[in-house]
């Protein structure tokens, strides 16, 4: 059966209806997509993704709920901050409570509405200014720069806009009060001029009400009664400098207003001086390592077996061994190196002194150890320092080596301090910290040149002869105060003397008249009795 056997049992048209025409495919090139977009693409597809609009609702409404709706009212309000005593409005939630029935069944009297406070009240911080009176200013806080008036003018400002140290300075209008003339001084001063008044600056004022701040704390609360918090500010307000102030904000303004040339130059100068820094540093770290090195290391080892004539017998018999172990090996490494047709001819060479030579061995030198065989090469001349390089670098010749042998220029000079005494070393430092030149152990002279070594032991020499001096005066010091307390002794027993002397010449006259009295008594009796006899 076919397709017009169909068509004819179903009385369809022989002709049916055209052919959906196929779709033509475009085989055009596709952007090339990189990164993120062909990640999106890959997940998309050919597709778009569908946007769903978003249907906008106006005002909608609210869920109702059961519970009524709140009352307001409108409640006045002050604001403690302000002066003027200004009454406002603001909505409050009202409360609908019943008032309490009384026992007669007449309500509750209504209260007396008060007023509230506003909210924002307690950020009406104000700042404590001190106050002094007239007496105080008198006594401790007057300036020749500033009068009372001026200095009343600048507490004011300072109250009213809360120690705003640029708003102070930018409605500081001050004009002195105009000196009101006597009946007798008006004709001359009339044409006298009214002193203009004085620039201030910011930091003058701050000066100022810092000075009379301190001041005023210092008397209300003496500073041994001030806790530690009070105290730093009265330091701090004692202690303030203007001058410092002014540079302070005169480098700032510079600073700020430098170009971007200067600021890279000031930039890479800071890296330099860091680099120069961490360079000092390490050099520093690499000269204590080097000091340490040179240094004897300390023994850590236990000298108890050698306190002993046993273990010292056993340590030099170790040591003996050791030393004849060090003599053999070295014989036999110049067996090995010597050959026998050198051999004889070796030992005649004369050995050159490195002192005294003008030239210096390369590695490869006549050692031979790491030379080729069959290579000789002559050794390299050193070059000659002239006088400046010498005294640059600190070369200096000497004829002869002491016993003591070559030292650092630091050692030499701790030296002559190290011979000393405790009390003579302690002497020699007082000097030292008189003079400005700190010198201690932590503080000791690092790598000296030669200048300032001589420097130092010609400061020492007239710091020894310093002290010798006075030593001297000393001593002549303590014997003339001998002497003299030696005579005031004996002047004084010399007047005791010459006083007891007196007082004995004193008493023998007295004696003598009281002898003279009584025999003329004596006389004038033995009269009287011959008288009598005559009579008779």
């Amino acid at each position: 059966m076919t397709s017009h056997d169909v068509r004819d049992m179903l009385d369809l048209p022989q002709e049916g209806t055209p052919r959906p025409t196929k779709k033509q495919k475009l085989n055009g090139p596709r952007p090339v997509l990189k990164g993120l977009a062909r990640e999106v693409q890959n997940l998309g597809g050919d597709n778009p993704i569908a946007i769903v609009p978003e249907v906008t609702v106006f005002k909608k409404r609210r869920f109702a709920t059961r519970k009524p709706a709140a009352k307001w009212d409108a409640r006045p309000f002050k604001n403690s901050a302000r002066q003027d005593g200004l009454i406002l409005r603001h909505w409050r939630r009202k409360d609908d409570k019943p008032a309490a029935p009384t026992v007669d069944g007449e309500g509750e009297e209504k209260k007396v509405e008060e007023i509230e406070d506003s909210t924002f009240a307690k950020y009406n911080v104000q700042v404590n200014i001190p106050d002094y009176t007239d007496e105080e200013y008198n006594l401790r806080l007057q300036n020749q720069e500033w009068t009372k008036h001026e200095t009343d003018y600048l507490f004011s400002l300072c109250r009213e806009y809360d120690l705003r140290f640029p708003v102070i300075w930018d409605r500081y209008e001050y004009e002195p009060p105009i000196p009101q003339p006597s009946e007798g001084d008006a004709a001359e001063n009339a044409g006298a001029l009214i002193v203009p008044p004085k620039t201030r600056t910011v930091e003058d004022m701050k000066a100022r009400y810092y000075s009379v701040a301190a001041t005023v704390m210092a008397l209300r609360k003496p500073p041994i009664k001030m806790n530690s918090a009070e105290f730093n500010l009265h330091e701090v307000m004692l202690n303030f400098n203007p001058a410092q102030e002014t540079a302070r904000k005169k480098f700032a303004e510079t600073a700020f207003h430098r170009t971007k040339d200067e600021a890279a130059e000031e930039q890479s100068l800071l890296l330099e001086l860091k680099r120069i820094m961490a360079r000092a540093d390490k050099l520093g770290e690499e000269r204590r390592e080097l000091y340490a090195r040179l240094e004897a290391p300390p023994s850590n080892g236990n000298i108890a077996p050698y306190t002993t004539s046993q273990g010292l017998a056993q340590l030099v018999s170790q040591l003996a061994s050791a030393d004849r172990s060090k003599k053999h090996r070295k014989s036999l490494m110049g067996g090995e190196t010597m050959s026998p047709a050198t051999g004889p001819n070796t030992s005649t060479q004369q050995p050159y002194d490195r002192r005294e030579s003008s030239v210096r061995e390369s590695i490869s030198g006549p050692s031979g150890l790491n030379n080729k065989k069959g290579s000789s090469q002559n050794p390299t001349e050193r070059r000659q320092l002239t006088e400046e390089e010498e005294r640059i670098y600190g070369v200096s010749r000497h004829d002869r080596i002491g016993t003591s042998g070559p030292a650092f220029r630091q050692e030499k000079i701790l030296k002559p301090l190290q011979s000393k005494s405790a009390v003579q070393q302690q002497k020699i430092t007082n000097v030292l910290n008189e003079l400005g030149i700190p010198y201690s152990a932590s503080t000791r002279l690092i790598m000296p040149t030669a200048e300032v070594g001589e420097g130092f032991d010609a400061l020492l020499h007239s710091i020894n002869n310093l002290l010798d001096a006075r030593k001297l005066v000393d001593k002549l010091q303590g014997e003339i105060a001998t002497a003299k307390a030696v005579r005031a002794e004996r002047e004084r027993v010399e007047r005791e003397r010459g006083e007891g002397g007196a007082e004995v010449k004193r008493e023998e006259g007295v004696g003598i008249a009281e002898s003279r009295k009584r025999s003329a008594s004596v006389m004038s009796a033995a009269s009287d009795r011959s008288g009598k006899r005559l009579k008779k």
